[in-house]
């Protein structure tokens, strides 16, 4: 028996989407049971573990580090930053925000602002900004000593980009695989998923591949899985329209899996407009406070695999402070941000409404209190 899989991408001229293949996979038996009881392990708190040795905070204190968001809109990576923030408060280190339009050209400009202020690092913050983009100005930044840390941008498979001093790498495709688990558990093995990525996403091979195998593996001959590409620039353009397109064109599709929450908020509204609200159910990724409102809420969206957002920006202060206090970064990027599954049955931890950091306990603030103070 066999999964289908169908593959659709941005045509590079038009953006407009492509079918390449209808390509059979082989697959394994339904085992709902296997998937069950990984949704079961991610629904709980996983404990704080620390990605290096304690070290002496102290000679962070007074430095500046230039935040660059992917796109200064984006509420995963303003929720990231919030977490820098409010662990740099602590350590009387200053983040600027560099405000951009998620344009290439604006991200270049953000590293040459830096070099002009003089900065002690640089953050990369977002899965599409990559400093491989701005090589002269990466150049230019490691010619005047300043250390350029991406956060979120690679999963940990991958290798990390062009110069970066650290990286604060992501589980993308754990998550992958644990939207997939939950789908199969659900569905008893009788899914059929349309999920959208972005190609942009530097993770997104990761994702897919986690996506893929897992239907592939756990799934058997009762899931059918549809990917598409939908250009991070055009979401708020196109990802309900192709929803909708795509709901209309094939009525069994009883699964969107939006691969970043940042798209359920235009998934929502195609859903609707089909009314499908009762018969086609949402899974995602990154545990945005606004998408887990909506999981809260009884909206289509009913799981969302969170990451302590809050815990991510500590990371990325972790691995500057690293690179201030002399000790260097942790190489792999293995940062070890926790996962964890909220549906209807744990979101109500995360708040109500939901806040940026709850819902995944409160042991990272001790836990990097404790690495920081060097004992």
């Amino acid at each position: 028996m066999k999964t289908f899989l169908r593959i659709l991408v941005g045509a590079a001229a038009s953006g407009s989407a492509v079918l390449l293949a209808g390509t059979a996979m082989a697959a394994g038996s339904c085992n709902a049971d296997a998937a069950k009881a990984e949704i079961d392990k991610y629904k709980q708190i996983q404990p704080f573990e620390a990605g290096g040795p304690a070290f002496d905070a102290s000679k962070a204190r007074g430095k500046t580090i230039l935040n660059i968001q992917e796109i200064s809109s984006n509420p995963f990576t303003q929720s990231v930053s919030a977490g820098l923030k409010q662990a740099a408060e602590k350590y009387g280190v200053t983040i600027i925000d560099y405000p951009n339009q998620g344009q290439r050209n604006q991200w270049a400009q953000g590293i040459e602002s830096a070099i002009s202020r003089k900065v002690d690092a640089i953050t990369l913050i977002g899965g599409t900004i990559s400093p491989e983009y701005m090589r002269p100005q990466v150049d230019a930044a490691e010619a005047a000593g300043i250390p350029i840390i991406t956060v979120v941008n690679e999963d940990l498979s991958q290798p990390a980009g062009y110069k970066a001093t650290a990286r604060v790498a992501q589980p993308y495709e754990k998550a992958g695989r644990l939207n997939a688990d939950w789908v199969i558990a659900d569905s008893g093995c009788k899914a059929s998923v349309l999920v959208l990525g972005s190609k942009e996403v530097l993770g997104w091979p990761a994702s897919q591949k986690g996506i893929a195998d897992e239907f592939e593996k756990l799934c058997g001959e009762g899931c059918k899985v549809e990917f598409r590409n939908i250009p991070v620039p055009e979401w708020a353009t196109r990802i309900q329209s192709e929803t909708q397109s795509a709901l209309v064109a094939d009525p069994s599709i009883n699964y969107v899996i939006p691969v970043y929450d940042g798209m359920t908020q235009f998934v929502l509204p195609a859903i609707q407009a089909v009314d499908a609200m009762e018969s086609v159910k949402v899974a995602t990724f990154n545990g945005t406070p606004f998408a887990l409102k909506y999981v809260q809420d009884g909206t289509p969206v009913k799981m969302d695999v969170g990451e302590n957002n809050a815990q991510v920006g500590y990371a990325a202060l972790d691995q500057a402070m690293r690179i201030f206090a002399g000790v260097g970064p942790i190489a792999s990027g293995d940062t070890k941000i926790p996962l964890r599954v909220f549906d209807a049955s744990n979101v109500g931890e995360t708040g109500n409404p939901p806040v940026l950091g709850q819902g995944y306990g409160n042991d990272f603030i001790s836990g990097y209190d404790k690495i920081w103070s060097g004992k």
